[in-house]
């Protein structure tokens, strides 16, 4: 009785440790050594917070007096009256179709040029719509027109279409934002443009000689590891390799993270999350600026630089001193799908308080740079799309230093090139 009593429990121990062992083995997951242990909701890379009105400005305001054209000698002034005059109230918002031809821009007291088409869902998430129940467009602007209306003393305000089928029409009602907007149409405050239109489009630059300051500036690194508890769903899963030639890569069996340029470039690819369909400008703006917030990722000063819905990209340019900076460590893009498919940022912020050298350099005047373009029988001129002052960036990797180099660069077709009449042109950014 009691060698049976004995076979009894021994079976009932058998049998519950095979239970407890079957039950562990549903649940075991392999458990990698995480390349960072914080949690991705605490990831910061100790940026700033963004927002579509902060993200979205004018790269230049153009004032018309007669025949002749002027704008704001530094574009820092071009942004604080952007800031100004977008929190004044439009009034009487209506759109129409159009089949008359679009007046000249000189016709207009002021315009507004956006760098990229914006589509007009996202209009009044940067200018103060007074008119409720409106139903925005879905074509796309890059200009806003200012007219000063005298006899009213009211500003009316237009959007005009891209391809010019349509357009949409606002008034300012406040007097004294009227008599402000007057104030600032003074050439004596200005500075003067030389009109080239002989490309895609009419371009206003500088029509003096203008003097930037080359600066070399000290960097601090970006950590990948800080990436990739970001970028991947469960970062504890993350493998890495290391090859002279391709880099530092992160990967899991559906993404993966490069490290290049010396540690200085990051580029994310997670081709299982496919573009399912085109998402509406408004909420690839919304999805990609929360994305970066999540993370403080802003590290330096950047402005929406392109937005194209058909592929669900996005990118934004960094500025310094205000002005663009161009090169392939200046810009972050992304491209989304239901989730992040692709992206890609420099892995270093600019020390602002640190800069070991400065310099002036003068650059050739704007009619220098048009005599130069037109009689130089390389460029077809219909393919130069822009023209903008700017700084070119060269970063020294060994020395984590930054160089902005101030140039002339026109947009040539897709790509940005570094021009000077008295040098060979360096090609520094192709398009999407």
């Amino acid at each position: 009785m009691k060698f049976e009593t004995v076979k009894t429990v021994i079976l009932i121990v058998l049998i519950a440790t095979s239970l407890l062992l079957t039950f562990g083995m549903w649940n075991y997951q392999p458990n990698y050594k995480s390349l960072n242990n914080s949690p991705a909701n605490a990831t910061s890379l100790n940026g700033s917070e963004e927002f579509i009105w902060t993200l979205i400005e004018p790269n230049q305001a153009i004032f018309h007096i007669g025949n002749h054209h002027y704008g704001f000698s530094n574009p820092h002034d071009c942004s604080s009256f952007f800031q100004e005059i977008k929190d004044w109230g439009l009034n009487d918002f209506t759109t129409e179709d159009t089949t008359v031809e679009a007046d000249s821009p000189s016709d207009y007291d002021m315009e507004l040029r956006f760098p990229t088409p914006l589509p007009m869902e996202v209009m009044d998430g940067i200018f103060k719509l007074n008119t409720s129940n409106v139903d925005l467009p879905t074509w796309s602007f890059e200009e806003v027109y200012y007219s000063l209306n005298e006899d009213s003393q009211t500003v009316s305000v237009e959007f005009l279409s891209i391809d010019g089928r349509a357009k949409a029409t606002a008034v300012i009602e406040e007097k004294n934002f009227y008599e402000l907007l007057q104030s600032y149409i003074d050439p004596v405050d200005l500075m003067e443009l030389a009109l080239f239109n002989e490309g895609a489009s009419d371009i206003y630059i500088p029509k003096d000689k203008v003097s930037l300051s080359r600066q070399t500036k000290t960097v601090s690194p970006i950590e990948p590891n800080d990436l990739v508890d970001v970028l991947f769903q469960d970062p504890s899963i993350v493998r890495q390799s290391t090859s002279s030639n391709r880099g530092i890569t992160y990967f899991t069996d559906s993404s993966q993270l490069r490290v290049t340029q010396g540690g200085a470039l990051m580029e994310f690819v997670s081709p299982a999350g496919d573009i399912a369909e085109p998402l509406f400008a408004e909420d690839l703006l919304n999805k990609s600026i929360a994305h970066i917030n999540s993370y403080s990722g802003w590290t330096d000063d950047y402005k929406l630089m392109d937005i194209n819905v058909n592929y669900n990209y996005i990118s934004y340019q960094m500025h310094y001193l205000s002005y663009p900076v161009f090169g392939q460590f200046s810009t972050l893009e992304q491209i989304w799908g239901q989730r992040l498919i692709e992206y890609q940022r420099p892995l270093f912020r600019i020390d602002n308080d640190n800069f070991l050298n400065e310099n002036t350099v003068e650059l050739s005047s704007g009619e220098d740079i048009i005599y130069y373009l037109t009689s130089d029988s390389n460029y077809e001129l219909e393919n130069i799309k822009d023209i903008q002052l700017g700084y070119q960036l060269n970063y020294k990797s060994s020395e984590r230093l930054a160089v902005f180099d101030p140039s002339w660069f026109i947009l040539y077709g897709s790509d940005w090139i570094a021009i000077n009449p008295y040098e060979e042109e360096i090609n520094l950014q192709g398009g999407d």
